[in-house]
């Protein structure tokens, strides 16, 4: 839960003063810059001008905390009849948190829409017109609650390369209820980590069957 999240509804950025000093403290915690390195930083005429909401980086750090932190991470390890060399685990989000996460993202809010509609070519409404999933029958067949459409993305990519060469599938998740020209913008993140699907390394005698279970 979002503690302050009443005056996030005036201020996007709180417990930020604005999206500059946010941008700067950001690029602060991600340059790789040492504590003291930032107090330096901090201390410099030009830089305390900005009248700033903290003037150290522990005051900085303290208000990082305090941000929402997102959908927990959950760990399951996977039952397999066939032996592999290392355990099998899933790695994944709780998927009510991420569509909570997407539903009350403050950018994406106006962004989304929860009621069915046709369209018709024409007044004789003889010829249907299908954009988004909203505008389908399977949405239209359903309505009188709450009406959500999950979008699913599934992708194999490497996760560590000088470790063992680790690889899985990462499973996306977004709403068809966002507006597919702002789903398609990767840096407002409509789509959010969901699970890291595990790829199992099998130990069979046989090349063949190992080949099989890989499949």
């Amino acid at each position: 839960q979002d503690e302050h999240a009443e005056k996030r509804r005036e201020n996007l950025y709180y417990l930020f003063a604005s999206a500059k000093e946010w941008q700067f403290s950001s690029w602060c915690l991600r340059s790789g810059l040492s504590m003291a390195a930032i107090n330096s930083l901090l201390l410099l005429s030009i830089i305390s001008k900005l009248s700033l909401s903290f003037q150290m980086v522990k005051a900085l750090r303290a208000q990082i905390e305090v941000l929402p932190s997102g959908p927990p991470w959950l760990c399951k390890q996977m039952q397999c009849n066939a032996p592999t060399k290392q355990p099998i685990r899933l790695f994944y989000h709780p998927a009510l948190d991420c569509v909570q996460a997407l539903l009350s993202h403050p950018l994406l809010a106006p962004h989304i829409s929860f009621i069915p509609w046709r369209v018709w070519t024409s007044a004789a409404r003889i010829c249907r017109i299908y954009e988004d999933w909203l505008s389908r029958e399977c949405a239209w067949n359903i309505q009188g609650t709450t009406v959500l459409g999950v979008v699913l993305s599934l992708d194999k990519t490497n996760i560590l390369i000088m470790r063992g060469n680790c690889m899985a599938y990462p499973l996306l998740i977004s709403l068809a209820n966002i507006d597919p020209m702002i789903r398609s913008k990767i840096l407002l993140h409509t789509y959010l980590l969901l699970a890291l699907l595990p790829i199992p390394k099998f130990t069979h005698k046989d090349t063949r069957t190992q080949s099989l279970l890989h499949d």
